[in-house]
Formats: structure tokens, C-alpha cells, sequence
């Protein structure tokens, strides 16, 4: 079968029957190839398995959590997903369909993180960068305890210390770029924020509980690695270091 597959560059039946040896009719061949896909199913854990053991790069390593949403005619096609960086590309690792519209729970998060560290220990991962989607006491408390890290990107009611983000950014000086705010608590846990404007006057605050609050921005850009938010090149000088 393995032969068959490389020989093929396919996955259709049809095509891998008829790398297959022997006289026997094609159609007989197919329903060979359809038994033995039913009797050695491949679950995503394998695959993300052998896709960590095949990258190169050093470890540990940085993720992303995402979620895309659309429509298949009437039905939700509603994706969770975990990623590993390499080399600029998110490769999808493990995924869980939801079976609704909209944004997942916080419950299905943690699943699909205890299903990750089944594959490695949270020492090798370095960072989750995650959306605005994806936060909330319960859901950055757990992941502390499990010893993972993440950079998220907040909303602007979040509240950083005894502030909402709309808050800080009302101190924000004509003549800045942005805020750095080192070692506030948001959703229970000790961070660094980069608060700023995009060049479309949308609210870009970013929190992370590892690294520097001047390299804060520069991470999160590999989550828009495809579509940079715009003024997310904006340089750390510009920013005004601010005490909490």
C-alpha cells in the first residue's frame, strides 16, 4: 500500500488498484484497497504524530490556535484548529469539527490541548498565539497550569490590572505608536500588553506571559503571516513604556 501511494502521488482507489501487481481484476483490487483502509483507519493523533517527528526545526516549538466558519449550502462547516509553525507555514497538526456555527467553548479548547500534550510535553512548546476568540479566565488559567504559554490578541473591554484595554488606550499620546505595559494581570495571570491603532484606527492589543514586552508584537505577526494587520510593523522605539 505504501508502495502504491508513493507510486501514484494519489489517494483515489482507482489510482493506487492499479499499482497494485497480479492479474487480478481492477474492481476486485479496489475493494481490497477499501478493506484495508477500514481496517487500519488513521485517527489525527497518528498523523500529527509523525508530522512532529519530521520537522526539522528546533524545538520547542510555537503554534497557533484557529477557527474557520463557513457554509457548505445549509450546513456549518465549523473547524478547530491546532497548528505548528515552520519556516513561516502553519501546518495543521489537530483539528476538532464543531457541530454548531460560531465560536468554540472553552471546554472543547482544553480537549484539544490535552490531546496535544499526549504528543509532546508542554516543555516543547514555546508559545500558542491565539485570536481574540480565544480567551477568557478559565480558558488562560488552564492553560498555566497545563505550563503553556500564549500570545493573545485581547478585546477592548478586557480588563489589565483595574483598567479595560479601552482604558489604557485613552493614556495613549498623540505622538506614540502605542503602550507597553510589563507585568499587569489579565485573566488572573501575570503579562506583558503592547496596546495600539492600526492604520484603520482598529484597537491591536496584544498580551503575552513569555518573552520581552518589546518583542511581543513582532511574535504575534506570525499568526498574520498571510495578511499583516495594518500598522503591525510599527517599531518598539515608538512605543511609551507606561507603569501599571
Amino acid at each position: 500500500m505504501v508502495l502504491a501511494l508513493l507510486q501514484a502521488k494519489d489517494v483515489r482507489h482507482a489510482e493506487l488498484a492499479a499499482r497494485f501487481s497480479g492479474s487480478a481484476q481492477t474492481s476486485s483490487v479496489i475493494r481490497r484497497v477499501e478493506r484495508f483502509f477500514d481496517r487500519h483507519p488513521l485517527c489525527p493523533a497518528d498523523v500529527a504524530r509523525v508530522v512532529l517527528a519530521l520537522l526539522p526545526q528546533t524545538r520547542p516549538r510555537e503554534f497557533i490556535l484557529d477557527r474557520t466558519n463557513w457554509k457548505y449550502g445549509q450546513t456549518d462547516v465549523n473547524v478547530l484548529m491546532l497548528a505548528v509553525i515552520w519556516r513561516g507555514v502553519a501546518i495543521p497538526l489537530l483539528f476538532e469539527l464543531l457541530p454548531h456555527g460560531g465560536s468554540s467553548d472553552t471546554a472543547v479548547r482544553h480537549t484539544l490541548m490535552d490531546d496535544a500534550l499526549c504528543l509532546l510535553p508542554a516543555s516543547q512548546i514555546r508559545v500558542l498565539y491565539a485570536d481574540r476568540e480565544f480567551v477568557g479566565h478559565d480558558w488562560i488559567q488552564g492553560l498555566a497550569q497545563k505550563g503553556i504559554p500564549i500570545c493573545v490578541r485581547l478585546r477592548r473591554d478586557t480588563h489589565i490590572e483595574e483598567w479595560s484595554a479601552q482604558d489604557w488606550l485613552g493614556r495613549l499620546q498623540t505622538d506614540r505608536a502605542g503602550l507597553l505595559v510589563e507585568q499587569v494581570e489579565v485573566y488572573g495571570q501575570p503579562m506583558n500588553v503592547v496596546l495600539t491603532y492600526t492604520a484603520d484606527e482598529e484597537a491591536l492589543i496584544i498580551a503575552s506571559n513569555t518573552g520581552t514586552v518589546t518583542a511581543i508584537q513582532a511574535q504575534y505577526r506570525k499568526r498574520f503571516r498571510w495578511s499583516d494587520p495594518p500598522g503591525a510593523d510599527q517599531e518598539a522605539r515608538h512605543f511609551a513604556p507606561v507603569s501599571p
